[in-house]
């Protein structure tokens, strides 16, 4: 099971430019991994999605499910809040969606939907 307390590990050993951004920022994300997640890995896939890059797409979004299938309760709730939500309640979200709704897994996808619905 991935926990929480390894959240941002998990993050940047599945994606390079996340421990890039991690060591880079002078933020100090060491006990903020919602602030990581939200202000790094999500403009990370809003890049991803306006650069149309597919392969990282899919990984990334891969790794979203994973989060809700294999993650403790809080990283879980870390995924919804720092990621679907933030995808969610971004500006650039109407004009991806179709292709954010694409690459979606099925727990993904029901976050998303009750994201929508809370949000609406």
């Amino acid at each position: 099971m991935l926990k929480f307390k390894d959240s941002s590990a998990i993050l940047m050993d599945e994606f390079e430019a996340m421990r890039t951004a991690y060591y880079a920022d002078d933020v100090g994300y060491e006990d903020e991994p919602y602030n990581f997640y939200g202000l790094e890995f999500v403009p990370y896939i809003y890049k991803q999605l306006d650069d149309g890059n597919t392969s990282e797409l899919k990984k990334i979004f891969k790794f979203v499910e994973k989060l809700f299938k294999e993650g403790d309760k809080e990283l879980a709730g870390l995924a919804r809040v720092s990621i679907v939500d933030d995808l969610y309640d971004d500006d650039e979200y109407s004009k991806h969606k179709d292709k954010i709704l694409s690459l979606c897994g099925s727990l993904t996808l029901k976050s998303l939907e009750e994201s929508a619905e809370e949000m609406s």
